[in-house]
């Protein structure tokens, strides 16, 4: 019997020193990181111009995609696909797994048909409920109805490995829409 008791005492002791290392890491401000400097735009004309009113059901602003891709000197840009014609963009190379820590540009992308104001795009990247990444892009100027809009962030494969949701979204004035994907850390 005594020597069940020292087991499990061993046992405890052990447990409650794997508590004390873990905790303070589990204890700390894991703050998400904030990428929001990173952030760059492009916009051009919508091929097919403003909408009029009855032509929206979503209050002229509606996120369109979001991307991730490693990031790439030159990329994204506009007009720049050769032989594509006219309102094209050189994005980088689609991924869906991704070495943890790895440079990665998300890009946002959404269109404004009858909206023209203040506007915002943002990025979350979570790892179950776990916010890992943020960002956030005031455009200078603000949105223009008949316009595609372009949003690029540079941002660190989260060290955690698993699967990632990467979530991009435009607000402006009473305007909210969204778009996601998935990438998973390896």
């Amino acid at each position: 019997m005594r020597r069940l008791n020292l087991c499990a005492f061993s046992l405890m002791t052990a447990g409650l020193t794997a508590l004390a290392v873990v905790s303070p890491a589990a204890a700390s401000d894991n703050k998400p990181v904030d990428v929001s400097a990173t952030g760059r735009m492009i916009s051009r004309p919508s091929p097919s111009g403003p909408a009029s009113p009855d032509q929206s059901t979503y209050n002229g602003l509606a996120a369109t995609n979001v991307s991730v891709g490693p990031e790439t000197p030159g990329l994204p840009c506009g007009e720049c696909v050769p032989g594509a014609g006219g309102n094209n963009i050189g994005l980088p190379w689609p991924v869906f797994r991704v070495p943890s820590g790895a440079p990665l540009t998300v890009s946002t992308w959404f269109e404004s048909t009858l909206y023209t104001g203040p506007c915002t795009a943002e990025i979350i990247l979570k790892q179950g409920k776990d916010v890992v990444a943020t960002g956030s892009f005031a455009f200078p100027g603000g949105c223009n109805a008949g316009f595609l809009y372009g949003v690029f962030f540079t941002v660190p494969a989260p060290a955690t490995i698993g699967f990632t949701t990467v979530i991009g979204s435009i607000h402006g004035g009473t305007n909210l829409s969204g778009a996601d994907t998935f990438i998973n850390v390896h």
